[in-house]
């Protein structure tokens, strides 16, 4: 219960919970950039400018703290998992289909972040869990095939964002080997820095780049990725990390749909189809079923 939890986990509870609010802004922030940017250029552009900013911030924050050598590893493969590849993934399939459908996805990530933990860190899944990760899937299977009015609602955007789920779990468990080592402005500043170098080689993908004619909303949407998701977001979700568990964390991701579809419905004007309702429940259930079977 909710008062039984101690000052410190109230605290980092609700800083988990500002960064999705401000995650699930972004989405809306992603589409209305791409008027100006290709999805992989404006991923660059975001992280490396939020990268020179944070290390200003470091510099005079934190007086060019570096890195333990014993955590660059960790935060090195938190940077390429939690930047690079999660970011590339994400911005190529949202190119692809709705920022509706990405917002419920997203809700799937604790799962993934469970079967991660099975998988390569020997954590056993009771049959409450096992249930709750069969109910999401069959959400994510239900969203995956709603096609949303004057929107292409591509496959391979899902599957994309679907597969994000491990990056986003990866994430979370390297955090973890060193946020109770490293202070939370270090650790976003140098994974941050790390993502953004890594996805240099990616970019060539997108040759020769073609860059739109800049407009309000469009430049105010890309400060906002900058500034609010990429710094301010990862810092408070960082620091969060630091008195919560990995599977806690990600388990307030439930949230990640209601906020998404709130931002898609009223900024995007997407429309909100009962089968996207029905499979937000669904995975949103199935979640809730995985975070709490071990309590």
């Amino acid at each position: 219960m909710i008062w039984t939890m101690s000052k410190e986990y109230l605290i980092a509870l609700l800083q988990v919970i500002v960064s999705i609010l401000i995650w699930s802004a972004s989405f809306v922030a992603t589409k209305f950039s791409y008027d100006v940017f290709t999805p992989l250029v404006l991923c660059f552009i975001r992280f490396f400018a939020a990268s020179v900013v944070l290390l200003l911030l470091q510099m005079t924050c934190n007086r060019g703290k570096k890195l333990p050598p014993e955590d660059r590893r960790a935060v090195m493969i938190s940077g390429l998992s939690g930047v690079t590849i999660y970011y590339s993934f994400e911005n190529v399939g949202l190119s692809l289909t709705s920022a509706a459908n990405a917002s419920v996805i997203t809700a799937v990530y604790p799962v993934m972040t469970i079967l991660l933990g099975v998988l390569f860190f020997h954590e056993r899944v009771p049959f409450r869990q096992l249930f709750g990760i069969l109910t999401a899937v069959a959400g994510i299977i239900v969203v995956t095939y709603t096609n949303v009015e004057g929107e292409s609602s591509s496959l391979i955007g899902n599957l994309l964002l679907i597969a994000n789920g491990f990056n986003w779990g990866m994430y979370n468990y390297e955090v973890q080997k060193v946020s109770q080592k490293t202070d939370s402005l270090s650790l976003t500043c140098y994974q941050t820095l790390y993502g953004s170098l890594f996805l240099l080689p990616a970019l060539l993908l997108e040759a020769p780049f073609q860059v739109g004619v800049l407009t309000t909303r469009a430049v105010l949407s890309i400060l906002f990725l900058i500034f609010g998701c990429s710094i301010g977001a990862y810092f408070l979700y960082n620091e969060g990390l630091r008195h919560i568990s990995a599977v806690s964390a990600a388990s307030v991701l439930n949230l990640m749909p209601v906020f998404g579809l709130f931002f898609s419905a009223v900024l995007l004007k997407e429309a909100i189809t009962a089968r996207q309702i029905v499979g937000c429940i669904a995975v949103m259930a199935g979640v809730m079923l995985s975070a709490y079977a071990k309590k």
